[in-house]
Protein backbone atom coordinates (compact mmCIF):
# COMPACT_ATOMS: atom_id res chain seq x y z
CA UNK A 1 0.00 0.00 0.00
CA UNK A 2 1.40 3.44 -0.85
CA UNK A 3 2.19 5.42 2.25
CA UNK A 4 0.87 8.82 3.18
CA UNK A 5 4.42 10.10 2.84
CA UNK A 6 4.52 8.94 -0.79
CA UNK A 7 1.17 10.64 -1.38
CA UNK A 8 2.62 13.78 0.20
CA UNK A 9 5.64 13.57 -2.12
CA UNK A 10 3.33 13.10 -5.10
CA UNK A 11 1.23 16.09 -4.08
CA UNK A 12 4.31 18.17 -3.34
CA UNK A 13 5.88 17.47 -6.72
CA UNK A 14 2.66 17.92 -8.63
CA UNK A 15 2.36 20.97 -10.84
CA UNK A 16 -0.63 19.92 -12.94
CA UNK A 17 -3.60 17.73 -12.36
CA UNK A 18 -3.06 14.17 -11.20
CA UNK A 19 -5.25 11.14 -11.22
CA UNK A 20 -6.00 9.70 -7.84
CA UNK A 21 -6.00 5.91 -7.65
CA UNK A 22 -7.97 4.98 -4.57
CA UNK A 23 -6.47 2.53 -2.10
CA UNK A 24 -8.91 -0.29 -2.75
CA UNK A 25 -7.34 -2.55 -0.12
CA UNK A 26 -7.85 0.11 2.55
CA UNK A 27 -11.50 0.50 1.53
CA UNK A 28 -11.99 -3.28 1.62
CA UNK A 29 -10.49 -3.36 5.12
CA UNK A 30 -12.77 -0.51 6.15
CA UNK A 31 -15.78 -2.48 4.93
CA UNK A 32 -14.53 -5.45 6.99
CA UNK A 33 -14.36 -3.23 10.09
CA UNK A 34 -17.78 -1.69 9.46
CA UNK A 35 -19.42 -5.09 8.97
CA UNK A 36 -18.87 -5.76 12.70
CA UNK A 37 -20.03 -2.35 13.98
CA UNK A 38 -23.52 -2.27 15.50
CA UNK A 39 -25.70 0.52 14.10
CA UNK A 40 -26.07 2.03 17.60
CA UNK A 41 -22.26 2.53 17.74
CA UNK A 42 -22.04 4.29 14.37
CA UNK A 43 -22.42 8.05 13.98
CA UNK A 44 -21.10 10.13 11.08
CA UNK A 45 -21.36 13.32 13.14
CA UNK A 46 -18.77 12.11 15.68
CA UNK A 47 -15.14 11.47 14.62
CA UNK A 48 -14.79 8.75 17.26
CA UNK A 49 -17.82 6.77 16.05
CA UNK A 50 -17.68 7.41 12.28
CA UNK A 51 -16.22 5.01 9.73
CA UNK A 52 -12.71 6.42 10.12
CA UNK A 53 -13.01 6.46 13.90
CA UNK A 54 -13.77 2.76 13.97
CA UNK A 55 -10.90 2.12 11.52
CA UNK A 56 -8.41 3.86 13.82
CA UNK A 57 -9.09 1.21 16.48
CA UNK A 58 -8.45 -1.71 14.11
CA UNK A 59 -5.04 -3.42 14.07
CA UNK A 60 -4.76 -3.41 10.25
CA UNK A 61 -5.18 0.38 10.11
CA UNK A 62 -3.04 1.10 13.17
CA UNK A 63 -0.20 -0.99 11.71
CA UNK A 64 -0.28 1.27 8.65
CA UNK A 65 -0.18 4.48 10.69
CA UNK A 66 -3.89 5.31 10.64
CA UNK A 67 -4.37 5.53 14.39
CA UNK A 68 -6.19 8.84 14.56
CA UNK A 69 -8.45 10.77 12.24
CA UNK A 70 -10.29 13.97 12.98
CA UNK A 71 -10.42 15.66 9.59
CA UNK A 72 -11.17 14.82 6.00
CA UNK A 73 -7.61 15.60 4.93
CA UNK A 74 -6.20 12.67 6.91
CA UNK A 75 -8.94 10.37 5.63
CA UNK A 76 -8.29 11.53 2.06
CA UNK A 77 -4.56 10.98 2.38
CA UNK A 78 -4.92 7.49 3.82
CA UNK A 79 -7.57 6.26 1.40
CA UNK A 80 -5.94 8.11 -1.51
CA UNK A 81 -8.91 10.23 -2.43
CA UNK A 82 -9.31 13.95 -2.83
CA UNK A 83 -10.40 15.88 0.23
CA UNK A 84 -13.67 16.66 -1.55
CA UNK A 85 -14.31 12.95 -2.19
CA UNK A 86 -13.49 12.08 1.42
CA UNK A 87 -15.90 14.75 2.64
CA UNK A 88 -18.68 13.49 0.39
CA UNK A 89 -18.09 9.86 1.32
CA UNK A 90 -17.52 10.13 5.06
CA UNK A 91 -19.83 12.97 6.08
CA UNK A 92 -23.56 13.23 6.60
CA UNK A 93 -24.64 15.82 4.03
CA UNK A 94 -28.25 14.62 4.09
CA UNK A 95 -28.28 14.88 7.90
CA UNK A 96 -29.93 11.49 8.08
CA UNK A 97 -28.62 8.65 10.25
CA UNK A 98 -26.42 6.28 8.25
CA UNK A 99 -25.90 2.66 9.26
CA UNK A 100 -22.65 0.74 8.81
CA UNK A 101 -24.38 -1.30 6.05
CA UNK A 102 -25.32 1.91 4.23
CA UNK A 103 -21.73 3.16 4.59
CA UNK A 104 -20.47 -0.10 3.08
CA UNK A 105 -22.84 0.49 0.15
CA UNK A 106 -21.55 4.06 -0.19
CA UNK A 107 -18.01 2.70 -0.37
CA UNK A 108 -18.99 0.14 -3.00
CA UNK A 109 -20.72 2.85 -5.06
CA UNK A 110 -17.72 5.13 -4.68
CA UNK A 111 -15.25 2.44 -5.77
CA UNK A 112 -17.40 1.63 -8.81
CA UNK A 113 -16.77 5.16 -10.13
CA UNK A 114 -13.60 5.72 -12.17
CA UNK A 115 -10.88 7.78 -10.46
CA UNK A 116 -11.05 11.45 -11.33
CA UNK A 117 -8.29 13.80 -12.33
CA UNK A 118 -8.05 16.55 -9.75
CA UNK A 119 -6.01 19.68 -9.40
CA UNK A 120 -4.62 19.70 -5.86
CA UNK A 121 -4.89 23.04 -4.17
CA UNK A 122 -1.92 24.55 -2.37
CA UNK A 123 -3.68 23.76 0.90
CA UNK A 124 -4.16 20.09 -0.11
CA UNK A 125 -0.48 19.79 -1.07
CA UNK A 126 0.62 21.30 2.25
CA UNK A 127 -1.83 19.13 4.18
CA UNK A 128 -0.61 15.98 2.43
CA UNK A 129 2.96 16.84 3.42
CA UNK A 130 1.92 17.51 7.02
CA UNK A 131 -0.07 14.26 7.13
CA UNK A 132 2.95 12.35 5.84
CA UNK A 133 5.17 13.89 8.50
CA UNK A 134 2.62 13.07 11.21
CA UNK A 135 2.50 9.45 10.06
CA UNK A 136 6.31 9.22 10.20
CA UNK A 137 6.36 10.81 13.67
CA UNK A 138 3.65 8.43 14.89
CA UNK A 139 5.59 5.40 13.65
CA UNK A 140 8.80 6.68 15.27
CA UNK A 141 6.97 7.21 18.57
CA UNK A 142 5.57 3.68 18.43
CA UNK A 143 9.05 2.25 17.83
CA UNK A 144 10.49 4.33 20.68
CA UNK A 145 7.74 3.09 22.99
CA UNK A 146 8.54 -0.52 22.08
CA UNK A 147 12.26 0.01 22.73
CA UNK A 148 11.52 1.69 26.05
CA UNK A 149 9.27 -1.19 27.09
CA UNK A 150 11.99 -3.73 26.22
CA UNK A 151 14.57 -1.76 28.20
CA UNK A 152 12.29 -1.37 31.21
CA UNK A 153 11.38 -5.05 31.18
CA UNK A 154 15.07 -6.01 30.93
CA UNK A 155 15.96 -3.87 33.97
CA UNK A 156 13.18 -5.17 36.22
Amino acid sequence: MPSLARLAETAEGSRGSREIGHDVEAFEQLKRVLADVPARDFDLTNWHNCACGHATRDAWFVARGFSSCNDFGRAAAFFQTSRREASQLFSDHAQQPVTPAEMIQRIDDFLAQPPTAVEPTAHERRQAIIDGLLIKANKAAQKARRVAMVLVSALF
